[in-house]
């Protein structure tokens, strides 16, 4: 956001952006049907309508003409567009509102109006295996992806093509459908994976989905070798904020779990929280290496630090799970459980519906598990 071509924007948007934890903030992210991050939307001041909607990060050039695109739809809606823009403005908008079964309704439509091997068509392509995967239609979201990626220019949007493609194979485990576009998928990821051209945090979390794919199959080599890819080049990140730090230590975590290494990425977490002292985060992080790598007490310790600077309740709760985690590894059940029953407190506070029943469900059935009185 700070790149000098995005200055003759200024004065033409108002930028604003929104703590997803934080209560103040909930109305809004409900409305929007908000259940992702990030989700970038351009809203017509007029209505509240979203004239241009992405879910997930992307690339400057992108950004650039999501701007444009969103700057043409304000006031117009999908009025004096060509049949296909028309179609893609009202599965952004739907998609803005949070309905994504009709969303990806639209998006079908604008595929179908779209000429073959056009810009339109490719968006429309990625936008609606977003949708259905948001729709948690993970059969439709894969086929589509499977049947239509290959044929695509090698650029970001097949990259954000794939990705949803295999995160939605990957859900669907070991049904026949999820095996067959697999097959498909894995070698496209791998090769997405490659290009300049794609996102950073995609291919993260392409590193991530093919990791999944891999261990589907029992392929620990397979696993290892994109592990060891994927912290690598963790490792030579140099964060220029502390919001790219942050990215940066999930992705760490989600590595060296999905590996079982935990004490690989230790230091690199505890340089972070000594960066970031004020930062929740950056105490999370660290508390669940610490449990994966059994260093209750250290763990117990990182989640207090944390829960001094927390900013909402999904932060709370998931800091105070970690907690009982690391109590519950120490043996202490009795103090696992009080601490879970104040993460369930906390859960029911969350203002995301999935989210907060997600979470009472897992810390309800945490504390069965415990069956301490």
């Amino acid at each position: 956001m700070a790149d000098a071509t995005l200055a003759r924007y200024a004065g033409r948007f108002v930028w604003l952006e929104l703590d997803y934890d934080k209560p103040v903030n909930q109305a809004f992210l409900s409305r929007h049907g908000v259940a992702y991050t990030p989700s970038l939307f351009v809203l017509d001041p007029a209505d509240e309508r979203a004239a241009a909607t992405q879910l997930g990060g992307m690339t400057l050039s992108e950004l650039r003409a999501f701007l444009e695109r969103g700057e043409r739809g304000v006031g117009s809606g999908s009025r004096a567009k060509a049949p296909a823009g028309a179609a893609l403005s009202r599965g952004d908008a739907m998609l803005g509102r949070g309905r994504m079964s009709e969303a990806a309704a639209a998006y079908r439509e604008a595929m179908r109006l779209a000429g073959s091997g056009s810009p339109e068509r490719y968006r429309a392509v990625a936008s609606l295996t977003w949708a259905l995967q948001g729709a948690k239609d993970l059969r439709a979201c894969a086929e589509t992806a499977a049947g239509q990626a290959s044929g695509m220019p090698r650029d970001e949007t097949f990259a954000r093509l794939v990705l949803s493609g295999l995160s939605c194979t990957n859900g669907g485990g070991a049904a026949p459908w999820a095996v067959r576009t697999r097959r498909t998928l894995e070698p496209l990821a791998g090769e997405a994976a490659a290009l300049p051209a794609t996102l950073r945090d995609h291919r993260f979390q392409l590193y991530q989905q093919l990791m999944h794919a891999a261990e589907l199959r029992g392929d620990k080599a397979t696993m290892a070798r994109w592990g060891d890819r994927w912290l690598t080049e963790l490792d030579a990140t140099k964060p220029s904020s502390d919001d790219e730090r942050t990215a940066v230590d999930i992705a760490r975590v989600d590595a060296a779990s999905m590996l079982g290494e935990p004490s690989r990425v230790l230091p690199a977490l505890m340089a972070s929280e000594r960066a970031m002292p004020d930062n929740y985060n950056a105490s999370l992080r660290l508390a669940q290496m610490d449990v994966e790598a059994k260093r209750y007490d250290d763990a117990a310790a990182a989640c207090d630090r944390g829960l001094r600077h927390v900013t909402g309740p999904v932060g709370r709760t998931w800091l105070l799970r970690t907690k009982a985690d690391a109590l519950t590894g120490k043996g202490d059940a009795a103090a696992a459980r009080e601490v879970l029953e104040e993460g369930l407190r906390a859960a029911r506070a969350i203002g995301v519906k999935s989210m907060r029943d997600r979470n009472i469900e897992l810390i309800s059935r945490a504390i069965s598990e415990i069956g301490v009185k």
